[in-house]
């Protein structure tokens, strides 16, 4: 709406209700007071109070398009923190994938270490169990021998005390006797 479309409508109005209804043709000078009136109050609002409205329009039309570029800004970090995550979100499962991989081949290598160890202890074992049963069979075929040997000697010792007389003794006592002597 323009200045010269609100005189438009103020005029007749005025006119209308200093008139208190009644039609009559109002006067120039009842048109020139309210005319002056009018604009006076026009030029007070074109001359300070419109370049504070333009101001204030002029500062608010600033502060939005600074708070538009400040979200615009905002929103642009979010996306790249945002795939940012995303990529490290997928370099974990290739790290995780990668750990499962090395793990699974550790634990095959300490399951073939200790595959191998055991094999290793249980040949050391059966190696030393054979070992111990030789030494067994050699100290019972040395305890059968003397055992055998301690027989035969009591056996020979009973056979000659029985078959052996005085008369034997003293010529093995003598034979004895001079083959001690020429030796010393």
């Amino acid at each position: 709406m323009s200045m010269a479309d609100i005189l438009a409508l103020l005029v007749p109005a005025q006119a209308w209700a200093a008139g208190g209804g009644e039609h009559h043709a109002p006067s120039i000078h009842d048109i020139w007071f309210p005319l002056g009136n009018f604009l006076i109050y026009a030029l007070i609002i074109v001359k300070f109070a419109l370049p504070l409205v333009r101001d204030f329009l002029k500062s608010r039309r600033e502060e939005v398009v600074s708070t538009i570029a400040q979200a615009s800004a905002k929103k642009q970090q979010a996306q790249a923190f945002v795939s940012d995550y995303q990529a490290k979100i997928a370099g974990l499962n290739n790290q995780i994938q990668t750990l499962q991989a090395a793990l699974r081949d550790e634990g095959e290598r300490e399951k073939s270490r200790l595959v191998s160890e055991a094999q290793s202890l249980a040949l050391k074992i059966k190696d030393d169990t054979q070992f111990l049963a030789d030494q067994e069979v050699k100290i019972a075929r040395q305890q059968l021998r003397q055992e055998m040997a301690s027989q035969a000697e009591a056996a020979a010792r009973a056979l000659v005390q029985r078959h052996l007389s005085a008369a034997d003794q003293n010529r093995l006592a003598d034979e004895f006797i001079q083959s001690i002597g020429p030796t010393r």
